[in-house]
Order: C-alpha cells, then sequence, then structure tokens
C-alpha cells in the first residue's frame, strides 16, 4: 500500500492498523542512513515483519515494522498484543518519520562554551565514558552517592534504571509522577488498596461516567481504552463525559457537559446524594465490603445537593439527578473513568476519591462491565523475575525524592509517586546538594511547570555541577547539559514491557531493534553496564551478561519458547490466567488458613509476621462466615473513611478529611474579575510531551496552539477570532503550596481561536508546542543552526509550510502548584489575565 503525505494526513486518529508512507521518505536522506530506495522495486514477500512495542507515547502498543534491507518501511499494529489488538494511532503510524529524523543527534557531544550557548564539539563514546565514569566515580567514593541525581520522564526501562542506580547507591531518582498522575492513582490505592489504576471493563458496559479523561486523545491507555469504549458503544453503552473543553473524547460522547474546572467532585457528590437517598444503590454490598455504613455515607453526602453542585459546576440540577438514576440503574455493567480533567487540580485526590465510591455505592466494583483493576500495572515479576544478582536498596536518603511535605507522595510501598513539579525549586533553595545529574527521557527545561525556573537551574553550574543527557534529539535540556549521549528510538533497543491489561489478564511483551541502531546512537541497556564497569566499588558485578540478550534470555525463561517467542511473537499471555473480575470475592483455601488468626471484632484474618513492621500480616476477611480474600487494605474492605489518610496528615502537621469531600480551589472561591479566566491545558492526538515534535508527518497534522476562548467570553473583552492578546499568569493565593502568594509567574503572547467548545470562564492551551530547539520542524525555523552535528551535505527537509505558524510554550505560564496530599501538579487551576494586543 503506497500513501502520500495528503493520504496520511487523511488518517488523523487512526484507532485501527494503519500504514506510513513510504513516499515520505525522500524527506529524511542523510549520509548514515539505510539505503533510502531499498523498498522500491520489491515483492511484499522480500519485507521482514518484526513485532516489537511502540514508544511514540507511554501506551506501549504492539506494533509490527516492515522493513526491506535495513530500512523500516512502515509501522502496522500487532494483533497478539493483547492490550491494543492490532490497532495503533498516528503516533505509531508516524515512527519512521521519528526514526529518520534528519535532526537526530547521532554522536557523542561536549560543550566548548558556556553551558547552555549552544556550542559543541564531537567526541568518541571512550571520551564520554571516561569523563562521566570519573566524575562519578568520585562521586561515590565520597560516601555520598545522594548527589547523583537521575531524572527521568516516562521510563519503560525500569529494570534497567532501578538497577544501576541502587548499584551506585542514590536514592535522588526524580520522576514524573506527579506531573502525571499522582492524585489520581492515590485516590484508588487508598481506596481499595489492591492497585493504583482502573481499567474499566469498557466494552461489556453499558453506562460510563467520564469525569475528564480524554481517553480518544491522550490517556496513558488511549488506543486499548478507545477501541474497547467504541466497542461498547456498538453493543449500546451510553458514555457521558464531564469536561471544560469540547475533545474528541467529548465529541463521541452520548452527552457532554462543559463543567467549570475543579468541579467534578461536588459533582460526584451530588450524585450519590441522588443514589442514597432515592434508595438507588446497592446498599447491602456497601454494608458488607464498605469499612463506613451506607446510612453514615449517606448522612454525609445530604449536604452536597444537586442544586449546590449547579451553582459550583454549571451542571443543572436536572441533569444531575437523571444521570445519576441513569449511572446506578445500569448497574452492575456501569462504571467511572477519570484522568487529569478531575484529579489534576488542588482538590483533585478528594475529586478522585468521590468519583471511585460512586462504584461502591452501585456495587459495580470487579463485576462483568464494571468498575474494575488488575493488582499488576505490567508485567507479572513474580512469574518474571528480574535476573540475578539484584543490587540492594540505596540506604542513603534524598531530601528532594523523599518529597516529606507531601503525605502521600511516598505512602506507598512499590508505588512511589515522589514530588516532580518541586525538584528544580528545591534545588535552587539548596534543599539538597547536587554534584551531578542525568537526564533520562524528558525535557523539562521545556515540559516542566516554570521552564523558566527550571533552566535558571540547569545552567547553574554552582547548583548542578555536572548534567549529562540521554536522548533522540537536541532538546531544550539537551542545549543546557555539559555532554549529549545519542539514544536510540523505540525502533532501536530491546525492553521487556507491558502496560495495565484492559482484558484483565496481565501479559508480558517485548520491544526489540527492528532496525540497526543509526549513526553511534547507544541504550542504557548498553550505556550502564559499560559506566558500571568502569565506576567498580562492586558495580559490576550486578551486570554478569554479556550482551542485552542474555540477559533478556533469562527474562523470558518462564515463557513457553523462551526468548525465541517472544522475539517472533511480541507478547505473551499466559492461557491459565482468567480476567480479574470480582478479585475480593476469592475464597481462601484451607492451606491458606493453616496457622492464621482471625480477630473476633473485625473479622481480619492475619498469618505471619511482617519483618520490618513487626505487625501480622493480613491475607482475608470473614464475610458471612466465609473466608474470603477481601481488598488490600488495612480493613481488607473499601476503605469509605480512610484513616490512613489523616494519620499521614498528622505525621507532617496537617488536617485532612477521612471522607471525600469536595473543597473548592481558593483561587476560584476569591472570584474572578472580568479580565480573569482558569488556564487549563490539553495534549493534541498527535503528540505525546517533547517526543513527537520532531515528527514532520505529525507536525504537519498538528503544530500550532492558539488559545481557545468562548465567544461570550471574547465579546465581553472586545476580541475577535485571532486576535493578539498577552496573557499572564499568576502563582495561587495558597499558603499551603510553595510560593502561593499570588505573584505573578509568566507572560506570553499569543492569539485567540472563539470556540464554543470551551467554558466561559476558562482558556485553554496545548503544551504541545513552543519549541526553540531541535532544528525546523520542531522549532519552525528555515535551518537547522541550532542543532549540532548536523550533517550539512545532507538533503533538507522540504514543505514545511507551517515554519511561522503560531506556536507558544504554555508551560512558561504554569506555576509550581502541588496538591497538598500528594504534590500532583495542579494543571487546570491558573488564574491568567488576559489584554488584547
Amino acid at each position: 500500500m503506497k500513501l502520500d503525505r495528503r493520504d496520511f494526513l487523511k488518517i488523523g486518529m487512526v484507532a485501527s492498523a494503519a500504514v506510513a508512507a513510504p513516499g515520505l521518505l525522500h524527506l529524511v536522506a542523510r549520509k548514515t542512513y539505510p539505503n533510502r530506495t531499498a523498498w522500491q522495486g520489491k515483492t511484499v514477500g522480500d519485507v521482514k515483519h518484526i513485532p516489537s512495542m511502540c514508544q511514540a507515547c507511554t501506551t506501549a502498543c504492539g506494533i509490527i515494522a516492515h522493513v526491506k534491507d535495513g530500512r523500516l518501511l512502515t509501522v502496522s499494529g500487532n494483533p497478539a498484543d493483547p492490550n491494543s489488538r492490532g490497532a495503533i494511532c498516528a503516533k505509531g503510524a508516524a515512527s519512521p518519520s521519528i526514526l529518520y529524523d534528519p535532526y537526530r543527534v547521532l554522536h557523542p557531544l561536549k560543550r566548548v562554551g558556556k553551558r547552555g550557548e549552544g556550542k559543541w564539539k564531537r567526541i568518541t563514546w571512550e571520551e564520554a565514558y571516561a569523563e562521566i565514569a570519573d566524575k562519578l566515580k568520585k562521586i561515590r567514593e565520597s560516601g555520598h552517592p545522594e548527589e547523583f541525581a537521575f531524572q527521568q520522564g516516562r521510563n519503560r526501562s525500569a529494570d534497567a534504571v532501578n538497577r544501576f542506580l541502587d548499584a551506585f547507591g542514590t536514592p535522588s531518582h526524580f520522576n514524573h509522577r506527579a506531573l502525571c498522575s499522582a492524585n489520581r492513582r492515590s485516590a484508588i490505592l487508598s481506596t481499595i488498596g489492591d492497585t493504583d489504576w482502573d481499567l474499566g471493563d469498557f466494552e461489556n458496559t453499558q453506562y460510563v461516567l467520564n469525569f475528564g479523561c480524554n481517553w480518544a486523545e491522550a490517556h496513558q491507555g488511549h488506543i486499548p481504552i478507545a477501541t474497547r469504549m467504541m466497542k461498547g458503544r456498538e453493543r449500546g453503552a451510553k458514555i457521558v463525559t464531564f469536561e471544560a473543553r469540547l475533545s474528541n473524547t467529548a465529541a463521541l460522547s452520548d452527552e457532554w457537559f462543559c463543567v467549570k474546572p475543579g468541579t467534578d467532585g461536588v459533582i460526584a457528590l451530588a450524585m450519590a446524594h441522588v443514589i442514597c437517598s432515592e434508595g438507588l444503590w446497592d446498599k447491602a454490598w456497601f454494608d458488607t465490603w464498605s469499612n463506613y455504613s451506607a446510612d453514615d455515607y449517606a448522612a454525609h453526602v445530604a449536604q452536597y445537593t444537586p442544586e449546590r453542585a449547579a451553582a459550583e459546576s454549571g451542571v443543572p440540577a436536572d441533569a444531575i439527578r437523571r444521570i445519576a438514576r441513569e449511572f446506578a440503574g445500569a448497574a452492575p455493567r456501569s462504571t467511572t473513568i477519570c484522568a487529569r480533567g478531575s484529579h489534576a487540580h488542588r482538590n483533585g485526590y478528594y475529586n478522585d476519591r468521590a468519583i471511585t465510591i460512586l462504584n461502591a455505592l452501585v456495587g459495580n466494583m470487579g463485576y462483568v462491565g464494571g468498575w474494575c483493576w488488575h493488582p499488576l500495572s505490567g508485567f507479572d515479576k513474580k512469574q518474571h523475575p528480574e535476573p540475578e544478582p539484584i543490587p540492594p536498596k540505596p540506604t542513603a536518603k534524598s531530601v528532594i525524592a523523599d518529597a516529606k511535605d507531601w503525605p502521600l507522595a511516598n505512602a506507598y510501598p512499590g508505588f512511589g509517586m515522589k514530588v516532580g513539579t518541586i525538584v528544580y525549586l528545591w534545588i535552587k533553595e539548596k534543599k539538597q546538594k547536587l554534584s551531578a545529574m542525568m537526564t533520562y527521557n524528558t525535557d523539562q527545561a521545556w515540559s516542566w511547570p516554570e521552564m523558566g525556573l527550571v533552566q535558571e537551574v540547569l545552567k547553574d553550574e554552582t547548583l548542578i555541577p555536572f548534567h549529562f543527557c540521554l536522548d533522540v534529539m537536541y532538546s531544550e535540556t539537551a542545549q543546557l547539559a555539559d555532554i549529549i549521549l545519542p539514544w536510540t528510538t523505540y525502533l532501536e533497543r530491546w525492553d521487556i514491557d507491558a502496560r495495565p491489561s484492559l482484558g484483565l489478564v496481565d501479559y508480558v511483551g517485548l520491544r526489540q531493534p527492528v532496525v540497526k541502531p543509526l549513526g553511534e546512537s547507544k541504550d542504557i541497556r548498553e550505556i550502564f553496564p559499560e559506566l558500571a564497569r568502569r565506576i567498580g566499588g562492586g558495580m559490576e558485578k550486578y551486570y554478569p551478561w554479556k550482551t542485552t540478550e542474555e540477559y533478556l534470555e533469562a527474562y523470558f525463561k518462564n515463557v513457553p519458547g523462551g526468548f525465541n517467542y517472544m522475539k517472533k511473537h511480541g507478547a505473551w499471555v499466559d492461557p491459565k490466567k482468567k480476567p480479574n473480575y470480582v478479585p475480593y470475592l476469592k475464597q481462601l483455601s484451607s492451606a491458606d488458613l493453616e496457622g492464621s488468626t482471625t480477630d473476633p471484632a473485625t473479622g481480619i484474618i492475619t498469618k505471619g509476621e511482617d519483618p520490618k513492621t513487626k505487625k501480622p500480616i493480613a491475607i482475608g476477611i470473614m464475610i458471612n462466615g466465609i473466608a474470603r480474600v477481601g481488598f488490600k487494605t488495612p480493613s481488607r474492605k473499601v476503605e469509605v473513611f480512610s484513616k490512613f489518610l489523616v494519620d499521614k496528615g498528622q505525621s507532617v502537621g496537617k488536617t485532612f478529611s477521612p471522607l471525600p469531600i469536595y473543597s473548592p480551589i481558593p483561587d476560584h472561591e476569591l472570584g474572578l474579575t472580568d479580565d480573569q479566566l482558569i488556564m487549563i491545558s490539553f495534549k493534541w492526538n498527535v503528540h505525546n510531551a517533547h517526543r513527537t515534535m520532531q515528527s514532520m508527518w505529525l507536525q504537519e497534522i498538528q503544530h500550532s496552539n492558539p488559545a481557545w476562548v468562548n465567544p461570550a467570553t471574547a465579546s465581553r473583552l472586545g476580541l475577535k477570532d485571532g486576535d493578539w492578546v498577552e496573557v499572564t499568569s499568576y502563582r495561587p493565593r495558597d499558603a499551603l503550596v510553595p510560593h502561593g502568594d499570588g505573584s505573578v509567574c509568566g507572560t506570553v503572547k499569543t492569539r485567540v481561536r472563539l470556540t464554543e467548545g470551551v467554558h466561559p470562564q476558562v482558556i485553554a492551551m496545548s503544551h504541545n508546542s513552543g519549541r526553540w530547539a531541535g532544528g525546523p520542524v520542531a522549532a519552525h525555523a528555515d535551518e537547522p543552526s541550532n542543532v549540532p552535528g548536523f550533517d550539512a551535505d545532507a538533503p533538507r527537509p522540504s514543505g514545511v509550510w507551517w515554519k511561522n505558524a503560531l506556536s507558544v510554550a504554555q508551560n512558561n505560564l504554569m506555576p509550581v502548584y502541588p496538591d497538598p496530599i500528594t504534590g500532583q501538579q495542579a494543571y487546570h487551576d491558573t488564574i491568567v489575565r488576559l489584554r488584547k494586543v
């Protein structure tokens, strides 16, 4: 199948197997690349079909790479992947344009000017290894391994990263969880204990209440959810969406309610009020499986009338009543789904707790078509254990990684949330000394809140004396490094990977190189063992394997057919495992109960003792005379009343409600002036953080980000479509937020796009624009003058007709704004002022 560029653009959001365009390959010719005409005149039989896993976004869909004579031609979906089931989106289809981006970094580079000046020289890998290892060795031997910090973005090589950092002994492992999903995960964990991620049974449901989840464009489970959601629609399911912006998800819903940001929780509590007051609940289930009685919860939510919710959110009271009745009437084949629209707020933890408990009220938890989950967020690490030897966890402490000011940031063993949004603020405030930092798969100088602050810190050699960056492309963060290492794309490297399974049965997948790495690019699975050997001091003993393939052979030993099976098929599901429906109802066996003790007051069954806490280990609960597994909470029930949250709050001098409540955003409650709006952020379906901005194919589809403003608001402000405005943002007026003094955060100039598809009190801006490094495709420039090491003799990409398009860095307006409970960045609460210019 041969597609021209316009055919590709028509694909838009692809929810089925897609073919990228060989006709575009002339755009990316380069001396170091394979023959770009290798596919011409060849038959289909000459082409190799190699299974792997995409990483254009974090969904990690299974893909099939179609390769001829060492050149990637197209990418399609892998039907053997149980999550994506042969479907990919436009990002996956555009994989060749990411692999063959002519502005990739393909050789190690060392800074020769001032940091951030953009002056570089090419060095060898030997020189890069020697300098990095020398500096890290000195840090490790100083007795302060925590002075080496590792800053990651979306990490799909957790085993490799953790092995190196643990072997080194540093706890300064900074992730981006609080910039993503900390509130949502914490709300689920503190309520059911089994997992930090819900997986609605969308394919079999009859009703979906969607609170701010943009599953059709940007959710972590994007394609697996979208395809199942549409299957559910085909079978008669109704989808109701509450969102402040008319996203593609809202457009695909049966009903869309344009809500004021941060009010999702009060809508859910008002629905709970209706369900309780009208007796629409599954009272028997709630009283059996909740640690709080149904009558007591009904008394709690009595204050949240539909009229109160309507006044706060803008959703009519009659609609709230009707939807609550429909949701309860469809149970147990009804479910909720949430994401940043509900949880990325100052009150997001409470919002998502309220939404989650709606499912408990109607008794749909774990049932076919209901609100489901799986205890594993990826592959089964007991079935596929990491090969020995495994280094011990670090004993050193990191003030920044511990983030003790936020009680739930690191409260769950194995579910470290951390607080990425405050990393650079705290480095600037010298709360922790750093001697070196490695940046991996992220562009924090562009994508972090208060990106100017991040740039200031990364540029300051007194705060970060040595900074090396591993990335595929030259980025705003790479520009502030001392050494840049060329990283392989996901099409050139190995990984063991999997995502939360929408089929409710865990699986394991393989990401494998489909072509040889271009230039001198390498992956951490090659880099880290070499650094460990050079640093020495015992680190090297944790890398006894000669090659990555040897390591993966050990990892996949429990898969029938082993590593060879994985290379052939790309994914494996244990046929003995069944979908994780109603896991709490599982009965304990006589062997489970042997030597156990049952508490006569609570019914909790314990067996053995935790070696760390010296407390009995709960294994189940007695329900109506039957020993069942129950939930993995302290009470072995759904914890509507969270003593855990209260205790954690008190440990840091904060008071939190044990029950879900509506806590208005302080800034919003103070009211808005006529020229003030609430700024929200969103992603386009063809972009994901910084990694797709280099793709010419995807940039051509979406390359600009004007500010969405409602026509009624524009009329009040005297604005017309396309007018230029100055947008000034303010830090929150909130004593529980760092620097919450209401001061100016940032200012940008942009243009307005008038649309009814946004709330009248809202200005909506996508954050997938505003690049200034990385070449003409990403930065909309004429020449690659800001890309080090570019081959001057290589053909330039043609057809960048959008080079002067509006492209604004929204993160310049985003203040550091962590939720007081988890540290989640409040993306959708910032107050801005508009001025026509």
